[in-house]
């Protein structure tokens, strides 16, 4: 990944919807011929996994950050 690239693992994401759910990144992913992906976890009960490119997970109508962001680790 880009040093600019400013989203990290085990970071939270909203995605609008009604209701709206909670997206966490697993990982960050790279393809030779593709921009920036990430792989995002669904938090509750669905558990979904989706892959969606880095410039759809930053684009504000789609996703937004979440104010509830996991505890630092103690690594």
């Amino acid at each position: 990944m880009s040093k600019k690239t400013v989203v990290h693992p085990g970071d939270r994401f909203v995605k609008p919807g009604n209701p709206p759910s909670q997206w966490q990144v697993d990982q960050m992913l790279e393809y030779p011929d593709l921009p920036a992906h990430v792989r995002l976890i669904e938090l509750g009960g669905n558990r979904r996994t989706v892959t969606v490119a880095l410039s759809a997970l930053l684009d504000g109508r789609l996703y937004a950050p979440s104010q509830t962001q996991p505890p630092p680790s103690d690594t």
